[in-house]
């Protein structure tokens, strides 16, 4: 476990003026680890960590004997590199715990140094609060990518402004953790990204600006996230999208073990079209909001759990969910969708029209009787302002054709 300072008054301090600098106090020296301990340690019970919890990375140690306890003995196939790479560490580790070696480096002794009026600060450390250290090229961590079938892990997923984490921001971090295949924690926080959230992106989401204008920055949940994870392997979707994310915007860890479900996916169902999640929700009948990061882990969670135990099957929609109640209101209407809607996707507003009887088409034409008419927000529009779709409604109402332009309310109204 890394150590976090702080600075601490300390009694007042008599020093030998312009001679004499003490050198920082790292991890309490007078009572320094032993090498011998350290190694032995490593040699005998290193594939439980308990090399670790000698030299204060109880954190990680404890991880490692999970690792073992748990999977009766599996988890020997990431302990085992995880010990011989850390051969490279204990003596830098060690080197933690000796006071320097400089000149002049000794402490002051009362009897040799003349009394000055002086305070100062000194440094020392609070091991039992995890120092989170910023991300740059030469510390991110060792990303360890596995094939093996997980029972005890983290599901990630992220919600950003954009698609590049060195310009982009996060605006929501969710995460659920699975021990012995069961859920025991959620971890769902909005994020203020620290820039702009472009008008398709808050539509994809649903995540506003108002939603996380005075919410914390992931610099400030860093900690919180890092004891949630605890350094159980992490399974995501396009995993290495979200590890990029969290590990530039400042999350670090020594070493970060994950598995992704589109890897899995391409072996396990190689008849499908791609390997979206999307696809997959349909595959197996998930009904559940795309594009919000904690239904995105409940999903992925889903569908990591049906591959894992070779449920490949596809499953129908209905057979999860209860069936929606249906009508024939909407009989005899066909309907266009254009534009975006924030308290509905396109995709739940033609299943609400064809429950209830209604046609929707992808183009307007004379036959058309309502254009369903959202907010335009993506570029390219044939006159920068009006979609395709409007333009041509638009003409056929100026001719006195039956279309008529309605919003989201207007279709509620239709079929209450």
């Amino acid at each position: 476990m890394s150590n976090i300072s702080t600075a601490k008054k300390s009694p007042t301090t008599k020093v030998k003026t312009n001679e004499v600098t003490t050198t920082p106090i790292q991890n309490n020296p007078s009572t320094g680890k032993d090498s011998n301990t350290a190694w032995g340690l490593w040699l005998l019970f290193g594939l439980i960590g308990g090399h670790r919890y000698y030299l204060n990375r109880k954190g990680t140690g404890l991880v490692m004997t999970l690792l073992v306890l748990l999977t009766a003995g599996y988890g020997l196939i990431i302990t085992i590199p995880w010990m011989l790479f850390d051969i490279a560490k204990i003596n830098k580790w060690l080197a933690e715990y000796q006071p320097s070696t400089a000149v002049d480096a000794e402490q002051p002794t009362l009897e040799t140094i003349p009394e000055v009026n002086e305070v100062s600060p000194v440094t020392t450390p609070i091991p039992d609060e995890p120092v989170i250290e910023v991300v740059t090229r030469a510390n991110k961590p060792n990303i360890v990518k596995l094939q093996k079938d997980l029972y005890s892990f983290i599901v990630l997923d992220l919600e950003t402004t954009g698609l590049s984490a060195a310009s982009e921001g996060i605006t929501q971090v969710s995460a659920l953790k699975y021990v012995d295949n069961i859920k025991v924690a959620q971890f769902n926080k909005y994020v203020n990204p620290e820039h702009e959230i472009p008008k398709k992106v808050q539509f994809l989401t649903r995540i506003t600006p108002e939603m996380v204008v005075n919410e914390p920055t992931f610099g400030e949940i860093i900690p919180e996230l890092h004891e949630f994870i605890a350094g159980l392997p992490i399974i995501g979707h396009n995993v290495n999208f979200d590890i990029n994310f969290i590990t530039t915007h400042g999350y670090t860890d020594q070493q970060i073990f994950i598995e992704d479900t589109i890897t899995i996916a391409r072996k396990k169902l190689p008849e499908l079209e791609n390997y979206k999640l999307e696809i997959l929700k349909n595959h197996y009948g998930i009904t559940n909001q795309s594009h919000n990061s904690l239904d995105d882990c409940e999903t992925t969670a889903f569908i990591y759990q049906q591959m894992r135990d070779g449920s490949t099957e596809k499953i129908i929609a209905s057979d999860l969910v209860e069936s929606t109640e249906s009508s024939d209101k909407l009989t005899g209407l066909r309907f266009c969708i254009t534009g975006q809607f924030m308290d509905m996707t396109r995709s739940e507003i033609k299943f609400l029209i064809e429950q209830n009887g209604g046609r929707v088409t992808s183009a307007v034409s004379g036959l058309t009787d309502y254009l369903v008419d959202g907010e335009q927000v993506y570029e390219g529009l044939s006159d920068g302002v009006h979609s395709s779709a409007e333009l041509k409604a638009q003409e056929f109402i100026d001719k006195g054709g039956k279309i008529k332009i309605i919003g989201l309310d207007e279709l509620n109204q239709l079929v209450a």
